[in-house]
């Protein structure tokens, strides 16, 4: 059985809900709530339904696992773990990601001599809770454009993030990461005209990439 089909099937066994401890300084409160243990509607007064609750702790490399309210068996225990385990490295596999990219756009925005500014975005995923991810300012001249985590998925993509400008966002680059790298979507002037952003022509992302788009961006604010 594939990674996926797991998820599935844990995803369909149980709601699982993941935000952080406001009591415990680095550590993810995971919430289980077996979906056979909702209750329907009835006269009497509804009683709470069953729910597990783990606070996990470190890295995808070390994992401390701390049960609040614990299953009764251990062969649960360990499938909750497991669940556990693959969405915090998902959160973290997907946080590596963007800082990078901002690390990335930020040093090259820094030799073409740009001004930047690293910020802080939060974000909302049902998978893996709320978090909060990098995101960068950067100004040439008068323009300003902001880069922006948008999501953690997308079809056929591992993440998505914007490049627009602002304040009017109405030119926006598309970075798709797919094929192990990031990838730029852009309605280049000199592109055949299509439906939709995912559809412009993909470029690698790299410093002449960033380059041309910016100047293009440019192009369009004059």
């Amino acid at each position: 059985m594939n990674r996926m089909v797991r998820h599935d099937m844990a995803r369909s066994t149980y709601m699982v809900d993941v935000h952080e401890d406001p009591s415990s300084a680095g550590a993810l409160r995971f919430t289980f709530v077996p979906t056979n243990s909702r209750q329907a509607p009835s006269a009497r007064a509804p009683q709470p339904g069953r729910q597990y609750i783990l606070l996990v702790r470190g890295d995808a490399n070390e994992m401390e696992f701390d049960w609040i309210k614990p299953p009764g068996d251990d062969a649960t225990r360990k499938e909750l773990e497991a669940i556990a385990r693959q969405r915090v490295t998902m959160r973290q596999e997907w946080l590596l990601k963007v800082q990078k990219l901002v690390a990335t756009v930020k040093r090259w925005a820094d030799e073409l001599g740009w001004a930047t500014r690293v910020v802080d975005k939060k974000m909302e995923d049902a998978e893996i809770g709320n978090y909060t991810a990098p995101a960068l300012l950067l100004q040439q001249e008068s323009i300003r454009l902001f880069l922006e985590p948008v999501a953690r998925s997308a079809p056929g993509a591992e993440g998505l993030v914007d490049l627009y400008l602002m304040p009017s966002y109405d030119d926006i680059a598309s970075l798709y990461y797919y094929d192990n790298r990031w990838n730029v979507h852009y309605r280049f002037e000199d592109a055949p005209v299509v439906g939709n952003i995912r559809e412009a022509e993909a470029r690698p992302l790299t410093k002449a990439t960033l380059r041309s788009v910016v100047d293009d961006m440019k192009a369009h604010a004059g």
